[in-house]
């Protein structure tokens, strides 16, 4: 997939400006899993999220080299937790878990996106 001159500058732009201000935000929600419990993680959990998501705003601004590679181990690490968490909320509870059916698909864009990107 080739995006032309004005395209790319766009996406670049938008996407992963947005990017870097969603990973602040989910920063901030493991800010405050420390304090006060929003879900049943434990609060080192959060804390590795915090820096986590920290590193994926700066690389998402800066985009270095290696940061393709950290984002798709991340990818990963999502599909199981939150893919796993989507089957056995549907499964055991009949609940739809709506943050892993919106994150998921988003962090395939970004993953994507990311590569396109790279491959130039």
């Amino acid at each position: 997939m080739t995006f032309s001159k004005s395209t790319d500058s766009i996406y670049k732009r938008y996407l992963f400006r947005a990017a870097s201000v969603l990973a602040l935000a989910v920063a901030l929600y493991h800010l405050v899993g420390i304090f006060y419990q929003v879900n049943t993680s434990p609060w080192w959990r959060h804390a590795i999220f915090i820096l986590i998501s920290l590193f994926c705003a700066y690389g998402f601004s800066k985009r270095p080299l290696y940061f393709l590679y950290f984002f798709a181990i991340l990818v990963a690490q999502q599909f199981y937790s939150h893919g796993t968490n989507l089957v056995s909320q549907w499964m055991g509870y009949n609940k739809t878990d709506w943050v892993s059916i919106f994150l998921l698909p988003l962090l395939v864009v970004l993953l994507v996106a990311l590569y396109l990107e790279r491959r130039k």
